[in-house]
């Protein structure tokens, strides 16, 4: 009897270190995942930090800077939906590799790019105006690394399709995503520590950065494969297999979806089929994985033709979503990019005092998220279950209630926060901390608002698609807001009271849009 539940066991773990202990055996896998996605946020968030010594250096003008940090973001939009169907045809294990070799390269060019600024002086009234020339290298080289990055969220995607079991997926990809909430932390916390002990200024925080990321190459190389073997597989799947093999085989064999993470930000579309692998012979396995790899991109395609375009670009609800996601990217782009450069001009603080400043916004944001989708997900269900034949209210005017009410909070509390910053800036900047972390902490409550609407108005065939289309304006959007924040800051001698009432402003918008036009109605299924 002993001997046998020993065996059950095993079915959903694998022993290692000769049986001192047992862990999943996908957990290498994702802990190399994991790794990835915070050197992602690290490599993105460091240039916030970087600016202000870069910045000093060749005397860029705000706008500049709202170029360089804008950039990023724009490559990233442009790249991520051709990365996510190059996916669907390639190995992820590969792409993932080429995506983090060619942006740590970018991330070691950064200061190389940099250094190919030509800084012109020119007299003026109060003096000499500095002004910086040939800044295109480095707007290329940070544009490269904002498309490079595009490929992290849908390879994660696909090796935890293929790796993890059903019953595990949602805690698995949770975890794996914390990577990025701790990346974002720890490059305000070391990027000033680097830049004062390296002893190579802000130019070594990119030199180290990157040169982690190429040393993150090797035991991905090693280590990392597409999926596990066939007879993993049904370890993974345990006591699920039978189940699920029926379902796949029977059910869902010739279905194919586009998928999305449905994190903040990922417009990647992925082909998603069953996994077949355990349920087939090798023979018949290997002839599918060929298949799969030749008509992938063909079907993704195909699937795109079909699309309900029509209803999508008609639907209230999508518009909804799209102009909650907008307004939300105006105010959290700016905040990633600009946040230690506001400290620093504001208050005089050194980039040590700036960065750590804005630590605390970002630690509120993931708590927000957290708090928001469990609250919302309880008074949904609590709701239901209270429901009775005669309520006028039914599920869907539950779900609509409750989505507009937390996109709400994630719209207006930011909005007034903001406003409140932007009619007096206060004198002390801690005050202004506590505005800027309940600002990143409300609007963390999207995840209860569109971040989860997505699921409510489409089936599982097009809801990657809906979440993709509403992301995608969402990204640019902020790029946008990125880039006109330079502006605004040189036209009024830095004055970040308009930046801020502006930000405040979209956000109301955004809020309005989203309770005038959104319900939870399935439109696409």
């Amino acid at each position: 009897e002993e001997e046998e539940e020993s065996d059950d066991t095993d079915t959903a773990t694998t022993t290692a270190n000769n049986g001192d202990s047992t862990v999943p055996s996908y957990l290498p896998i994702l802990s190399l995942c994991w790794v990835v996605a915070l050197l992602s946020a690290l490599d993105r968030v460091a240039m916030s930090v970087a600016i202000l010594p870069l910045s000093t250096e060749y005397h860029l003008a705000e706008t500049v800077k709202g170029q360089i940090s804008s950039v990023f973001s724009l490559g990233y939009g442009v790249a991520i939906i051709p990365c996510g169907l190059l996916i669907a045809s390639q190995s992820p294990k590969k792409v993932m590799a080429s995506g983090v070799a060619l942006w740590s390269l970018a991330t070691i060019g950064t200061p190389i790019a940099a250094s190919l600024i030509l800084v012109d002086q020119m007299p003026s009234e109060d003096g000499v105006t500095f002004i910086a020339q040939n800044v295109a290298p480095l707007l290329l080289v940070r544009t490269i690394m904002g498309g490079a990055e595009s490929v992290v969220l849908p390879a994660i995607q696909r090796i935890i399709a293929k790796w993890v079991p059903p019953s595990n997926k949602s805690f698995a990809i949770a975890g794996v995503y914390t990577g990025f909430q701790s990346g974002t932390v720890l490059a305000y916390l070391a990027s000033p520590f680097i830049i004062d002990n390296l002893g190579l200024g802000w130019k070594g925080l990119f030199y180290l950065y990157g040169g982690i990321g190429a040393a993150w190459l090797v035991p991905w190389l090693i280590y990392a494969r597409d999926a596990p073997d066939g007879d993993v597989v049904a370890k993974l799947l345990g006591e699920e297999e039978d189940e699920y093999c029926d379902v796949v085989l029977e059910e869902e064999r010739d279905v194919t979806f586009l998928v999305n993470s449905m994190r903040e930000d990922d417009a990647s579309l992925l082909i998603e089929r069953r996994d077949l692998a355990s349920c087939m012979g090798e023979e018949e396995e290997e002839k599918e994985d060929d298949k799969n790899k030749n008509e992938a991109l063909e079907e993704a395609l195909s699937v795109l033709k079909a699309a309900p375009w029509s209803k999508l670009i008609k639907s209230p609800g999508v518009w909804a979503m799209t102009l909650a996601h907008a307004a939300n990217n105006w105010g959290l782009y700016n905040s990633l990019s600009w946040t230690p450069t506001f400290y620093a001009e504001q208050y005089g603080l050194n980039v040590k005092e700036s960065a750590f400043l804005s630590v605390l916004p970002s630690v509120a944001g993931a708590i927000g998220g957290i708090v928001a989708g469990s609250v919302a997900d309880k008074i949904i269900v609590s709701l239901n279950s209270n429901l009775k034949e005669n309520d006028t209210m039914d599920s869907v005017s539950i779900s609509t209630n409750v989505r507009k009410t937390f996109q709400a909070i994630a719209l207006f509390g930011p909005g007034l926060c903001l406003l409140t910053l932007s009619s007096h800036i206060p004198d002390q900047p801690l005050t202004a901390q506590a505005l800027l972390t309940g600002t990143v902490g409300l609007q963390a409550f999207n995840a209860a608002g569109y971040g989860a609407a997505t699921q409510e108005k489409a089936g599982e065939k097009w809801s990657g698609l809906l979440y993709s289309i509403t992301s995608l304006p969402g990204v640019m959007f902020g790029s946008l807001g990125v880039y006109v924040t330079g502006q605004i800051l040189d036209a009024t001698s830095q004055d970040w009271s308009i930046v801020w009432g502006l930000t405040g402003c979209i956000n109301i918008l955004g809020a309005l849009a989203f309770v005038w036009l959104y319900d939870s109605k399935k439109e696409f299924d």
